[in-house]
Order: structure tokens, then C-alpha cells, then sequence
């Protein structure tokens, strides 16, 4: 049985943006010596700043498509081959760009497409490259090309894999809210809230502990009971003995209560 405790505990305003507490969060951790390798992350927190800010830790998290997180039409850049220093191989129909320029003061990309190959395919209406006089162009920047790789992670098996343990904690903050009513707290101001969360993630982490540390135990007894039973045979028939010695109770305690009530009456 596996360990897993809450090691952070924020609480804010209502107005305040959820993607600003993930790197407060890591920073925190930092300190206190438990920084993560990987951070899985939903949709509010993975944004293209927080995955640069988030320094030495890998942000996994679905990108936001389109504008205002609505899916934009046709192609998109993430459809685009790309070569790890951010230059386009290859377009969706599998065509090599004449050449790439990148500007260092604009830190933007632009390929340059033949323009004859580009007017005759079959899927120029759908690709975000633009016609010129001389190429049809495809300008993105940095950033773009970060989400553009991100977004083909994001369509990997390697992302579903490694996503699937996000799941997780929904169940514990279920449980945190089902064991201690940690929604439903008696106090008021953002301070005295604080307060009250964090001992509640505390108590729900010793439930925790306590839970893994009787299973430890209890597997341990059955690993001593199967390994040696002619060494150790009270280890074997103790659970027989305590469940004999319970029915032999259990039968007789209510004569004991009675006796003893007679007695009592008596005096």
C-alpha cells in the first residue's frame, strides 16, 4: 500500500485567478526540501507562463485550444513537424519549407513554403499559411511553438499514461471534504480559514498514515504466518483462538451481566 499525502494547503480569494497558486506551491515545496520532479496539472493551471516559471519541473497538463479556450477551425500549427530548435521540417501534407528565418528581437519564426506546391494542395484552404508574392508564409513565435509541442505530447499515449494518475486526486479531495467537512467550516476570515484547512489536511493526513501503517502490519503477520508456521505456530491459529475466545463471550457474557445485576440487587 502506497503513501500519499497532502503537502500543500492554499486558500484564496474567490476572485483570485487559479493559475496564479501553482508556482507559489512548487516554490514552497522547494523550501521545505519535497520539490517535485512532475506536476500533473488541469486545465487552469497549465498555461505556457507557468510552465516556463515552473523551473526545474515538469508541468503536465492539457493546453487551452484556440482563443478563450474555444477549439479553432482547420489545421493548426501543433499539426506542423518540428525540429527540437524550433524550425518546421514538414507541413501536414508532408512538405519541407524552402527555408526558416527566426528574428532574436522579435523572437518569432517564419517558413517560407513554395508557392506553386502551396496554391495546388488540396488542403491550403485548411492550413494556417498565409499567401505571398514570392512564398506562402507560416509565422509563429516561441511561444507557439511551445504549445504546438505540447499539444502533440498532449495527443501521445505517453501523456494518456502518464495523465491517468491526475485522477487521483479527485478522490482526495473528496475525502477531504467527506471526513472533516473542510467546506462547511465554522469560522470566518481568510486567515482563521487557513488555519482550519491546513489542521484538517493535517488530520486527514495521520488517517492516512494510520491506514497504510495497519495494512504494513497486517501484511507483515501474513507473510510471518505463511513463511513459518513450524517455528511460530501462535502466529498461525491466534486469529482461531481470538475468534473462539469471542463466541465463548458471547455466550456467556450475558449470564455474567445477569449474575451480576442479581447480586447487586441483592446487597
Amino acid at each position: 500500500m502506497r503513501l500519499n499525502l497532502i503537502t500543500h494547503v492554499a486558500v484564496e480569494k474567490a476572485n483570485e485567478q487559479d493559475g496564479d497558486a501553482l508556482i507559489p506551491a512548487i516554490e514552497g515545496s522547494e523550501q521545505r526540501g519535497i520539490k517535485p520532479k512532475t506536476v500533473l496539472a488541469d486545465l487552469a493551471y497549465g498555461s505556457d507562463q507557468n510552465a516556463q516559471d515552473a523551473k526545474g519541473v515538469e508541468l503536465v497538463s492539457p493546453v487551452r485550444d484556440g482563443i478563450n479556450g474555444k477549439q479553432t477551425e482547420g489545421m493548426r500549427i501543433c499539426d506542423f513537424s518540428f525540429e527540437d530548435n524550433g524550425r518546421v521540417m514538414n507541413c501536414p501534407a508532408g512538405h519541407s519549407p524552402e527555408n526558416v528565418k527566426y528574428k532574436k528581437k522579435t523572437k518569432r519564426f517564419t517558413a517560407h513554403f513554395d508557392l506553386e506546391r502551396c496554391r495546388t494542395c488540396p488542403q491550403v484552404d485548411a492550413c494556417p499559411i498565409k499567401p505571398g508574392k514570392k512564398y506562402y508564409y507560416l509565422w509563429y513565435s516561441e511561444k507557439d511553438y511551445r504549445l504546438a509541442c505540447r499539444r502533440q505530447f498532449e495527443a501521445s499515449d505517453e501523456f494518456i499514461d502518464i495523465y491517468r494518475w491526475r485522477a487521483g486526486v479527485e478522490a482526495t479531495m473528496s475525502q477531504y471534504d467527506r471526513l472533516t467537512g473542510a467546506k462547511r467550516l465554522r469560522v470566518r476570515g481568510l486567515r482563521s480559514v487557513r488555519f482550519c484547512a491546513t489542521l484538517k489536511a493535517t488530520g486527514l493526513n495521520i488517517i492516512r498514515a494510520a491506514a497504510v501503517r495497519i495494512a504494513q502490519r497486517k501484511a507483515k503477520r501474513l507473510a510471518m504466518g505463511s513463511v513459518l508456521p513450524d517455528f511460530m505456530p501462535f502466529p498461525v491459529f491466534k486469529e482461531q483462538i481470538g475468534r473462539y475466545c469471542s463466541n465463548v463471550l458471547k455466550i456467556y457474557q450475558p449470564n455474567f451481566v445477569r449474575a451480576y445485576s442479581e447480586i447487586e440487587s441483592a446487597a
